[in-house]
């Protein structure tokens, strides 16, 4: 695929030259009622692994937040084998007193860019909401 056209929804646009596509797009049902999922785009920057990447993230936001519980990683895969990638759940206090869950599903397709899979909650994720997850990174597709 061209890096210099984004693709998205609704249609296409070529890049301007020395542009590059970040957008950020959010999956949700037609109600509001189940946690929505969203696909960010990042890089490894000065990292050298997905591992290095995801720990300097999470200490950036440990350091706003109170409360921190963190599972071990999981692996993840994205698609049929598109990409292998770690799974990172955590949850925390906001500073507005929000208890927050999070899931975080993290691949790298090129070594340099990043997808990023997120689901947030206000209480901890049912089997239903881990499976409607699993099942969304189970679908990826590389485009042809």
């Amino acid at each position: 695929m061209d890096k210099n056209v984004c693709c998205f929804s609704e249609g296409m646009i070529t890049l301007p030259e020395g542009f590059f596509e970040r957008t950020l797009n959010t999956l949700m049902d037609k109600r509001g009622a189940l946690p929505p999922v969203t696909l960010s785009r990042d890089t490894l920057g000065n990292h050298n692994n997905i591992e290095e990447y995801i720990e300097s993230q999470l200490n950036i936001l440990k350091k706003q937040v109170n409360d921190w519980h963190q599972a071990a990683h999981q692996p993840a895969v994205l698609g049929d084998n598109a990409a292998m990638g770690l799974i990172i759940a955590y949850d925390f206090l906001r500073p507005d007193n929000l208890h927050l869950y999070q899931k975080q599903a993290v691949f790298s397709l090129d070594m340099e860019n990043l997808l990023i899979f997120s689901q947030s909650k206000a209480s901890a994720f049912t089997e239903e909401d881990e499976q409607r997850f699993i099942t969304i990174l189970e679908s990826f597709r590389l485009h042809a």
